[in-house]
């Protein structure tokens, strides 16, 4: 099958031969609806119409036979598959996959040769769900679906105007039914068989509507493209990654694009555009980001790339977060990340023990804890004790007063601007070290990329190692924060409270990984003197 240049009168030609072979046997009829019962991907492949109002604009035909692929045909069976084990499922997926397609298509072949089936769809705003006439909304492509079947596949009886109404389609032989929601409604129905959740990353309660389908459902099926990290799509995806319960689309797959498709798509559309809508990179929406997405990948293993190993001071970032969150602890030996985990069980009495340990098979020589939370004098009280002098014991004081404060910010030059006058606090300093680490990283790969020599200090860099346990989690933490100025114009790092407010969780080992950065040398010696952040203007 060509998939870029299809034949389309050439399937209606094939598909009118069968159906007249099937209107003249009852029998081949019948068999053919048991197998459609047991192999709905066949139905929608040898039955189904699709609407693509683009192929208008190049004279071609709107309505067409839907032709699915192969990676379109596994989804189909992966769906039902999810469905007969009474699994949950995510699909992770690339812009113009169809998915939302083979969704409904797969649901009207269950519907038409399952009796009593209830399957439901919902989606962020009702107008996505049905809006008469719109045919980017789901049920408006369930009748367009449906209308376009041979009457023959059709429950007796079934009348249009009755039956296929406004997010709701019934069958009056077999009762089964396909039904919308939308919102904060989702779930809030009876119980379904089967439930597809469209672009389940930008709902705005995502964890009302779990909980709600929860009660009503043994198959939500999450579909969508990333909307950052800091959702519960995203943690979803991190819990499914790698199992039978995790499902990609990935541009590749699609048999109409190739290399020259995406590198136009790169050539017409923002970095961040691509790296979302076609790449699936849950980090590239954070734009504004205090270290950028790009930053943190290049620095994954990159102490392998640009030929360094660990070496100098072992350090542990210990953040002990806020009630109910994972708590985190991050190694570094040099400039290296060497470890990175959370405990996501317990409180703080757990935790102690829990980073101690952890630090010390590090051998650890300096033992950062967050040092502005109420429980800071328990955490030193406690550390001390276990420690017995083990490693230094060092509070990260975020909300205080910069170092260095009367110091020029960039070195180089005297007449920058005062470490007091540039930073809100030392929070957004040690950010901000942290940062150039991560941008001097990214450049120095840059340059070994178009073979270039590079002549940087290893210690000024930063690698994440990426056999660390929660690497994959740092990663995702790391561009959650925003860099913002206050209204002084000095910079700082978003409060907590600003990233719960547009549905972001607490970057508790990105936060443990800047308190780790923030020692640079041991305390018998003068710290930070060797290491002269070269800021961008």
């Amino acid at each position: 099958m060509d998939y870029r240049n299809p034949d389309y009168s050439a399937v209606f030609a094939q598909r009118y031969q069968r159906l007249l072979k099937l209107r003249a046997d009852p029998t081949l009829l019948a068999a053919a609806k048991i197998h459609y019962r047991h192999h709905p991907w066949d139905f929608v492949r040898d039955w189904g119409q699709t609407f693509d109002p683009r192929k208008i604009e190049t004279g071609g035909l709107a309505n067409i036979p839907f032709l699915p692929w192969e990676r379109q045909v596994e989804y189909m069976q992966w769906v039902v598959q999810r469905w007969q084990a009474s699994q949950r499922g995510l699909v992770e997926k690339s812009r113009d996959c169809g998915v939302t397609w083979l969704s409904v298509g797969l649901a009207v072949a269950l519907w038409c040769f399952h009796d009593g089936i209830a399957i439901g769809f919902g989606s962020r705003k009702e107008a996505l769900v049905d809006k008469l006439g719109d045919p980017d909304s789901i049920f408006e492509k369930v009748r367009h679906f449906l209308s376009n079947l041979p009457r023959e596949f059709l429950p007796p009886g079934f009348v249009f105007k009755e039956h296929a109404t406004y997010m709701r389609l019934m069958s009056p032989e077999t009762g089964s039914s396909i039904t919308g929601e939308s919102g904060d409604n989702i779930g809030r129905g009876g119980r379904k068989a089967l439930y597809f959740i469209d672009e389940a990353a930008f709902l705005e309660r995502q964890q009302m509507v779990d909980a709600a389908l929860s009660q009503t459902t043994n198959c939500q099926i999450d579909i969508s493209t990333f909307n950052g990290s800091g959702n519960l799509f995203y943690t979803k995806q991190q819990r499914f990654f790698g199992t039978e319960r995790h499902f990609v689309f990935d541009w590749r797959s699609d048999p109409r694009k190739d290399d020259a498709w995406y590198q136009q798509q790169l050539d017409e559309q923002p970095e961040e555009i691509v790296a979302q809508e076609i790449d699936r990179d849950p980090l590239a929406s954070n734009t504004d980001s205090f270290i950028p997405a790009k930053w943190v990948r290049a620095a994954v293993d990159a102490h392998k790339r640009l030929g360094f190993e660990p070496e100098g001071i072992r350090t542990a970032g210990f953040d002990p977060a806020d009630t109910g969150d994972a708590k985190a602890t991050v190694l570094r030996h040099g400039s290296v990340v060497t470890g990175a985990d959370e405990k996501k069980d317990g409180d703080i009495t757990a935790a102690l023990p829990w980073a101690y340990l952890l630090a010390d098979d590090h051998r650890a020589d300096v033992f950062v804890y967050d040092g502005d939370g109420m429980g800071a004098p328990v955490i030193k009280m406690d550390l001390e004790r276990r420690s017995a002098n083990r490693f230094h014991m060092v509070e990260y004081r975020g909300g205080g007063e910069v170092r260095d404060k009367d110091r020029p910010s960039d070195r180089s030059d005297p007449r920058s601007r005062r470490n007091r006058d540039r930073y809100q606090n030392f929070r957004a300093q040690s950010w901000t070290w942290l940062r150039e680490r991560f941008r001097r990283t990214y450049e120095a790969l840059e340059r070994v990329e178009q073979g270039r020599v590079i002549n940087v200090d290893p210690a000024k860099l930063i690698s994440i190692d990426s056999r660390c346990s929660a690497a994959r989690e740092l990663q995702s933490e790391l561009p959650r924060p925003m860099r913002v100025f206050t209204d002084s114009g000095k910079i700082a790092v978003e409060s907590k409270k600003a990233m719960r407010a547009r549905g972001v969780t607490s970057p508790n080992l990105a936060d443990a990984l800047v308190m780790a950065f923030s020692e640079h040398e041991l305390p018998d010696r003068r710290a930070y003197e060797s290491f002269e952040p070269d800021f961008e203007t």
